[in-house]
Formats: C-alpha cells, structure tokens, sequence
C-alpha cells in the first residue's frame, strides 16, 4: 500500500514492509499507533505468541507506541467446543507471555491482543494491554454474538471498561461485537480515552462495520477508533481485513484494505481532549460533552426481557 494524505486534517498513515524507513513517533502532544492485520494460527498459542511478537517489535522499529493485534490472535477463532476453546486458553499474565512482554520491553513499547484468557474454570474472550513492565490491563469481551469462540466463553464479568495511561496516551478497550453498542465507546470516551483499541475478527460480510460503525464511534465521542482485523482464512470463515484508524472527524486517516501487514497514524491528542465542534460560517464552537443530559438517559440502564410472545422475538423493557 501507498502512503495515504488525509487532506485538511495534516495528518497521514502509512503501511509497513520491511523495507521501509521508520516513521517518526511525533511532536508532543502525539502518539503513533499502529494496527496489524495479521493471521493466526487455530488453536497454537506459543506459535501466535512468537508470531505476534515479532510483528510488535516490526511495527515498534516503525514508530510505533502502541500496537492493536486482531481478536483472539493468540488463539484463532473459529471454534465447536468448549473443550478447544479451553485448550487454546492462557492465563494473561507476564509470564504466560513472555516474549510479548520482553519485545514490549526491548523497544519500549505497548500492544494490545486478543487472547482466550483462562482465570479459574472460566475462559474470556480477552483483550490484554502490554507494555515495557508487564501487564498493563485487560478487557474481558462484554457483548458475545455466540459465534466461533464466543459461543463457548464466559461473559465478561461486568466491571466498567477501563481507560489506561501509557506515557500521556489514554487508551480504551473493546472488542468486535462491542463496537454495535453505543454505550462500550461512550463509557471510555468519558473515562477519557483518546484512542479505543478494537481487536476484531470481522467475516466478509462485516463491511458496513468499517464503511459506517468505526466513523460513528469516533464522532459521536470525538475519539480515535483503531481497528485490528484479520484478512485470512480460518476453518471455513475468511476475514474481512480493513484494519483501519479512524480520527475524530470520521475521517479515516488509514485503512489496511485486505493485504497483511501493519499500517501505522500519528494521532494528534489535542483533538481528542477538546470534545468541540467547531464552525466557520458562522464562527461557532459547541463542547459536545456539556450538552449531555445524563438525567434523561436511565432507560439506558434498565433491563430488558425478551418476549417470546411473537414470531418476531419482540425485546419489551422490565418496568417491575
């Protein structure tokens, strides 16, 4: 891929090969972030680990502080049974991951992956953020469509997704079937997250997903949306690819396409901090945020029951 221009907002991403220059990690007030279409191998944790290694420290030499990997990329995705999803399961600590968290080390370094993490006799479908000292965090997958792994893994155990700090970088986590409910972003968003890290495993028929529901996360939040996808093949399942960041604008500063590799965006943090529209004809500026009205909004927490009354599955709210 070529290197692409975003127009008015000054900022460009770039594809990495192993033939090309680094790229810078920015002025102050920016951090580069880097997605990485990569495949996995089904069911081969050490081998993902290694793999996956190798491309944090690819993108890392590239300018990189902080790399998004796909969903489960430490294990695959397209599974029948609990049994294999408990035998591609690992436990998310520094140890179990090892070279991950030495590449993180060596080249100072963050990465966000996919993985089936084992806690107890549960298994997640999990997201861990590494860095330089270990384990910086993990997001356990809330929202499961009960497709592949996920028709076989615990829940995420209801705790607020959490937003972390790395060297002035505030990331946010989400994974795939996440990103259909409005409330994930938002809570990161208000957390503070500059960047929400999405590890996903979009099929082909996902597109819509990277056409549309990327660019109306990052508006209404006014954050970065990085997306890691797969573009492989696994079982009888090809992935979608299009692996992409998207700005705060909706503009899409780089978007992978369906080749393997990673591509790379400098990420100007001023623009996610301000939450503010603004307008030249005539000058105006809005704090989007300062319009909120949380008041009004508690049907958004209340439980719904599913009706089985019908053919259509009508999902009615519990006013009990």
């Amino acid at each position: 891929m070529q290197h692409v221009n975003v127009g008015e907002e000054h900022e460009k991403g770039s594809s990495v090969t192993d033939d090309q220059s680094p790229v810078g990690a920015g002025e102050a007030g920016t951090a580069v972030v880097a997605v990485a279409q990569v495949p996995s191998v089904l069911g081969d944790p050490d081998a993902n680990i290694a793999s996956m290694a190798r491309w944090l420290r690819l993108a890392a030499d590239r300018g990189a502080d902080l790399t998004v990997f796909p969903e489960c990329a430490l294990s695959g995705y397209m599974m029948d049974s609990r049994a294999q999803v408990e035998a591609a399961a690992v436990e998310a600590t520094a140890e179990r991951l090892a070279p991950l968290v030495e590449t993180a080390s060596d080249t100072g370094s963050f990465g966000v992956l996919g993985l089936l993490e084992r806690d107890g006799d549960k298994v997640y479908n999990s997201a861990v953020l590494i860095g330089p000292d270990g384990i910086v965090g993990s997001y356990r997958k809330q929202h499961l469509p009960r497709l592949g792994a996920d028709a076989f893994v615990d829940p995420g155990d209801g705790k607020a997704p959490r937003v972390y700090d790395i060297n002035g970088l505030r990331v946010g986590i989400m994974i795939c079937f996440d990103l259909r409910f409005p409330e994930s972003a938002r809570e990161l968003a208000l957390g503070g997250a500059d960047v929400i890290a999405m590890p996903t495993n979009w099929p082909l028929t996902a597109g819509f997903l990277a056409d549309h529901m990327t660019r109306v996360r990052a508006v209404e939040n006014l954050v970065y949306v990085a997306v890691s996808d797969r573009c492989d093949r696994e079982s009888d399942t090809d992935f979608l690819g299009r692996s992409q960041i998207v700005a705060p604008s909706g503009e899409v500063l780089i978007d992978a396409g369906t080749e393997e590799g990673i591509v790379l965006a400098p990420l100007d943090l001023t623009r996610s901090r301000t939450k503010t529209l603004t307008f030249d004809d005539p000058p105006f500026s809005l704090q989007v945020f300062d319009q909120r009205r949380p008041e009004l909004y508690s049907a958004l927490t209340t439980p719904t029951d599913r009706s089985t009354g019908d053919d259509h599955h009508v999902w009615t709210r519990n006013h009990r």
